[in-house]
C-alpha cells in the first residue's frame, strides 16, 4: 500500500520526502533494525576477558615441567630457560587457541610458567638432597657446603655490625651463631629458594611479556580443508 501525505492526503511515492503537491515533509521510519534489539558488543582485542586460562594454565604447566627440570639440574643456564620457557608458552597458547596476546597477556602467562617451573625446580632440589644425604650418604659433603656458606654469612654479619658489636657483642654472636646452627641450615636453603624462585617468576613473565608482543604483531596463518 503506498503512504499518503499526512496534510493533504494525496499518495505519494515510496522514496518520496516532501509531499509533491503541498510540499509537507514525510516522516520515513527506518524498519531494517527491529525495535528493542540489544547493541552488539565488542571487546577489544587486549582485553584480558578474552584470555581462554584454562588453556593458558595447561600450557604454562606442560612448559614448566622441563624447564623447572633442567633448571634444578644446575647446567648454569637456569635464567636463559626460563626466558625461552615464557616464548614457548606464548606461543603454544596461541597454537591452541585463537586468542590474542599482548604484553599484559604475556606478562600473566609467563608468571604463571615462572610460579610453575619454581615449585618443580624447589621440588627436585628437594628431593636430590634426599637421596644424596640419605641414600648416597653424602651427608658430610651437604652439611660442609651449608658449614661454609654459613660462615661466609656470620662473618658479614660480624663485619657490617661493628657498632653493634662493641655495644651488644652477646646479641651478634647469637645471631652469627644462627646461621651455623642446623635451624640456619635450613634457613639458608629457604632464603635461596625464595630468591631463585621470585628470579625465575621476574625472568619468565619478561619473556612472556616479549614473546606476547612480539607474536601479537605477526599475522596468523590461516588454516585451510
Amino acid at each position: 500500500m503506498d503512504p499518503v501525505c499526512h496534510r493533504c492526503g494525496n499518495t505519494l511515492q515510496q522514496s518520496e520526502s516532501f509531499c509533491p503537491h503541498c510540499g509537507a515533509p514525510q516522516l520515513v521510519v527506518d524498519t531494517s533494525e527491529p525495535i528493542g534489539a540489544q547493541p552488539v558488543v565488542q571487546r577489544l582485542p587486549g582485553d584480558s576477558h578474552l584470555v581462554q586460562w584454562r588453556t593458558a594454565i595447561a600450557s604454562a604447566l606442560l612448559v614448566a615441567i622441563p624447564v623447572g627440570l633442567l633448571s634444578a639440574v644446575g647446567s648454569g643456564m637456569s635464567t636463559f630457560l626460563v626466558i625461552t620457557g615464557g616464548f614457548v608458552t606464548i606461543a603454544l597458547y596461541r597454537k591452541r587457541t585463537s586468542g590474542f596476546t599482548d604484553g599484559r597477556i604475556g606478562w600473566r602467562l609467563g608468571a604463571i610458567l615462572g610460579a610453575a617451573a619454581a615449585v618443580i625446580a624447589s621440588a627436585t632440589d628437594a628431593v636430590q638432597m634426599v637421596v644424596e644425604r640419605y641414600f648416597l650418604h653424602h651427608a658430610a659433603a651437604i652439611d660442609a657446603q651449608f658449614h661454609g656458606v654459613a660462615q661466609q654469612m656470620a662473618d658479614q654479619a660480624l663485619k657490617s655490625n661493628t657498632a653493634a658489636m662493641q655495644q651488644e657483642p652477646q646479641l651478634v654472636h647469637i645471631w652469627a651463631s644462627f646461621w651455623l646452627s642446623p635451624d640456619g641450615h635450613a634457613a639458608i636453603q629457604l632464603l635461596t629458594a625464595a630468591i631463585v624462585s621470585m628470579g625465575m617468576i621476574l625472568f619468565a613473565a619478561t619473556g612472556g611479556a616479549i614473546a606476547g608482543r612480539l607474536l601479537a604483531a605477526r599475522p596468523r596463518a590461516q588454516r585451510t580443508l
